[in-house]
């Protein structure tokens, strides 16, 4: 499905971040594909480049504002908490969607994220996430829900972490940190695997690089469980969450060809893991 740029609607939401600037110095105002559940705009003020998140409807996310603080988070400009729209300044750079790592990289990349998060403002649990978007679904695959009662995966160990880690999130740049991660919505304390995982997952990676990346990132942080059964079940877990999410937001309006193409990708990808 395509979007047609509504500018008066942009340019509302705009003046309305920062009231300082007028509708007629907004120069510049580009679609950006890829978010599942917003909609992206690249915006030119004032001979300044900017990212506008623009949610619809209300998510009030009043978590999302402490994670956006650290470094290898996007400069935020303006944030509207009750809505969750976010104005950040442009990151240069190739998405590691186009540039990807290799596992040593990736481990020390995360390594170092999950140094940087906070822990302790909010708790991302698994099972009631999950749990809450099959109860919005139409229907879900029977496969699926007797796979995820079957693993029954929970954390064993508690770290802040960012839960939709994914290399689309994720900007290589010139700069310290080498990396900026963007999307804070689902962060919360949870597993680290489940970040690790997720990033093996969007880079096309199977069990043998997570454990690659994972030896990396044991280099530097340690009592994080990494044997294979774990680390397929993380997978599993991970793919599950994939699926949930489509299918809730299917449900609900949200029938973006992206989220059908989801729904399908990870259906099959968990009948790989068997």
């Amino acid at each position: 499905m395509r979007f047609a740029v509504n500018e008066a609607a942009v340019k509302g939401v705009l003046t309305t971040l920062m009231p300082i600037w007028h509708a007629d110095e907004i120069r510049r105002i580009e679609y950006l594909p890829g978010g599942y559940s917003n909609r992206n705009y690249r915006v030119e003020v004032r001979g300044c480049t900017y990212a506008l998140r623009l949610v619809e409807g209300s998510a009030p996310r009043p978590h999302e504002r402490r994670y956006l603080d650290i470094d290898s988070a996007p400069d935020v400009v303006a944030y509207d908490a009750a809505r969750g729209h976010l104005l950040t300044r442009w990151i240069d750079g190739p998405l590691l969607a186009a540039s990807p790592p290799e596992p040593d990289e990736a481990g020390v990349y995360l390594a170092a994220l999950h140094a940087s998060i906070p822990t302790g403002v909010r708790r991302y649990d698994f099972t009631e996430e999950v749990l809450r978007m099959f109860g919005k679904a139409r229907r879900v695959d029977p496969a699926i829900r007797d796979c995820f009662e079957r693993i029954a995966w929970r954390p064993t160990t508690w770290r802040g972490c960012h839960n939709d880690l994914n290399p689309w999130n994720i900007i290589r740049v010139a700069d310290r940190p080498s990396f900026r991660t963007l999307d804070w919505e689902s962060a919360g304390d949870n597993d680290p695997l489940f970040d690790l995982v997720g990033l093996c997952v969007g880079l096309g990676w199977g069990i043998r690089e997570a454990e690659a990346c994972h030896a990396a990132y044991h280099r530097d942080v340690a009592g994080v469980q990494a044997a294979e059964a774990r680390l397929a079940d993380t997978f599993r877990a991970f793919l599950i969450r994939e699926y949930a999410w489509a299918v809730a937001q299917l449900a609900i309006g949200n029938d973006r060809d992206e989220v059908g193409n989801q729904v399908d990708t990870s259906r099959r990808a968990l009948a790989d893991w068997g």
